[in-house]
């Protein structure tokens, strides 16, 4: 049963980042793309609701199954070789 508890808290870990990466990315972006482009403060936070409720589903699904390619990748480039260390 502890290896189905690790499995768990495993999936939890990675499914609670990529939500709160996602979600901070997509607010950082939709908030920088819409001030550049001088939305009307009328209009602002409906765009920006608009705009997050698209993109995040996107970034979050994305981040689950960029992540793990990605951290695999950079342990790659920056493994030790045994003259390093």
């Amino acid at each position: 049963m502890v290896n189905g508890s690790n499995k768990r808290v495993a999936l939890k870990r990675k499914l609670l980042f990529a939500l709160l990466m996602s979600l901070v990315t997509v607010n950082i972006v939709s908030l920088s793309i819409l001030l550049i482009n001088h939305v009307p403060t009328a209009v602002f936070f409906e765009k920006w609701l608009t705009s997050i409720s698209v993109a995040w589903p996107i970034v979050f699904i994305s981040i689950l199954l960029i992540a793990p390619w990605l951290l695999r990748l950079t342990e790659w480039i920056v493994q030790e070789t045994p003259s390093q260390t």
